[in-house]
């Protein structure tokens, strides 16, 4: 398996997030709709995509929240590759990437009923904060932080 730098616009990508929002609609009907503005392409993002004989399986991405801070987005992995830890790796590399360019902090938003999501991102030493922007008061979401630690050598 390799992973690959690239953009928003990349067809891979686009292909992935069509499949992770189908996933959302099954699971949780017309109320992902809700959602659609906030999960557009529009916005510049970094994304990694996971190949496997290049093949995309995964992805995720993220993009400027404020001067500090990054938010990931749109992590997902293809059913069959699921609990093999490449979301976890995918996550760690955007991290080095915000980190090397001096980044303090990322965010993540989920659904509060993801439990896989919201295990991992704890695993990723995420931390549960007051719900930003259009979650506010939205109990379907929850929010989560990280600070990036400083490295001291």
């Amino acid at each position: 398996m390799e992973s690959v730098i690239t953009n928003e616009k990349d067809e891979r990508f686009i292909e992935l997030t069509k499949e992770l929002d189908n996933e959302y609609f099954q699971l949780y009907g017309d109320i992902v709709k809700k959602y659609e503005d906030y999960n557009d392409l529009a916005d510049p993002h970094i994304v990694i995509i996971a190949l496997n004989w290049g093949k995309p399986i995964a992805c995720a991405s993220f993009k400027l929240f404020d001067k500090d801070t990054i938010e990931i987005k749109r992590v997902y992995v293809k059913k069959r590759y699921r609990r093999k830890g490449i979301a976890y790796k995918l996550i760690k590399q955007l991290e080095k990437l915000a980190i090397e360019e001096n980044f303090k902090y990322s965010i993540i938003e989920t659904g509060a009923e993801n439990t896989a999501a919201i295990k991992l991102y704890e695993k990723l030493d995420y931390e549960v904060i007051e719900s930003f922007g259009q979650f506010e008061g939205d109990d379907l979401c929850i929010c989560m932080k990280k600070e990036f630690k400083t490295m001291i050598f």
